[in-house]
């Protein structure tokens, strides 16, 4: 993050905003301690409580501790308005999203994974199946089951090598309880989806509200996976490039602006059904749709702390900065009219 920090802290000295970076901490002080970049990396010192927070706790278990509870009330005694304020479970997320009939379409059948009833049920409709950590990232701890010959082949995301077979609907079943070790995971029908040069692809669209408080897209990668893996995300050793560029060369110009626009419709869709059903506030999400090998497209998943890994060369700042400073500030407008 050191680098987007940066920016932020560089764009808003472009438009006189003080930024600053802040921990967890208790506000009843009525100052905060603070970190300002300086020539020997960021300093700490006291500073003025700022007006917008914009949440970049990176763990989960962070989040959920009493300390940042404190905190968001702490905030909210106080009115001064938090986005993005939690990460999003993959099965809180598909059950939000499944009450909006426009997106049933796009939405691969999901459950919980839990009561064996329920999951043979599941297994007995599907030939292949993801298996998810219902509150992972990066895709880290996720497993492809196929259905082959009378038995289930287990293939684990980052482990080419660590592919599993499974006798019977039950073995299976065992196998990933002990895999899930009581963690949370979601059973995911599997998608047929779109491959260049046998590898898979996907898209990463990246929203942010703007000044009206509507949904805009900033910009959109695709993800194109190593050949023979499960997942096509970057910290999984996939590559990326630009989405439009991508669709012109996969596809004749016409498809391609067509295949464009549906995707961004659905991202939006998405993200506007979802801040419609949550309490909190959003100002940015990732969004992962991918297209099956009809181009149909299908929502994979939402992020709300979408990575900001450098990507490429800006003659001033990533969209994503500016985007995200316009919010905060029109969070603020609404906060002081």
């Amino acid at each position: 993050m050191e680098k987007f920090y940066q920016e932020m802290k560089s764009y808003c000295n472009q438009q006189g905003i003080p930024f600053y970076l802040v921990k967890l901490q208790s506000l009843q002080d009525g100052v905060v301690e603070g970190y300002l970049p300086g020539q020997g990396g960021w300093k700490a010192l006291p500073l003025p409580i700022p007006d917008v927070f914009y949440n970049r706790i990176h763990s989960r278990k962070l989040e959920q501790s009493p300390s940042f509870k404190l905190f968001k009330t702490e905030l909210e005694e106080r009115s001064i308005p938090m986005f993005n304020g939690r990460f999003l479970s993959k099965h809180d997320v598909h059950e939000l999203l499944i009450l909006e009939d426009e997106l049933l379409p796009n939405l691969p059948e999901t459950i919980l994974f839990n009561e064996k009833e329920p999951f043979l049920t599941f297994i007995e409709k599907h030939s292949v199946i993801y298996f998810k950590p219902a509150s992972g990232s990066q895709g880290r701890n996720i497993c492809r089951l196929t259905q082959v010959v009378g038995k289930w082949k287990i293939e684990q995301s980052g482990h080419l090598q660590n592919v599993y077979f499974a006798d019977t609907d039950e073995k299976l079943f065992e196998t990933l309880k002990n895999f899930s070790r009581k963690r949370s995971f979601i059973l995911q029908k599997g998608i047929s989806l779109f491959e260049t040069d046998q590898r898979k692809v996907d898209f990463r669209i990246l929203l942010h509200r703007n000044e009206q408080l509507e949904w805009k897209v900033t910009s959109m990668v695709a993800r194109i996976g190593d050949p023979g893996t499960i997942v096509s995300n970057l910290a999984q050793g996939g590559l990326m490039k630009n989405g439009p560029d991508f669709l012109k060369e996969a596809f004749e110009l016409q498809d391609a602006s067509r295949i464009y626009q549906k995707l961004v419709r659905l991202a939006k869709n998405t993200a506007e059904t979802l801040v419609e059903n949550l309490d909190d506030s959003f100002g940015e999400l990732g969004i992962d749709l991918a297209l099956d090998t009809d181009t149909h497209p299908w929502i994979i998943e939402v992020n709300s702390k979408p990575s900001k890994k450098f990507q490429g060369n800006y003659e001033t700042f990533r969209p994503s900065v500016k985007s995200i400073i316009d919010f905060m500030l029109a969070l603020n407008r609404e906060n002081h009219p």
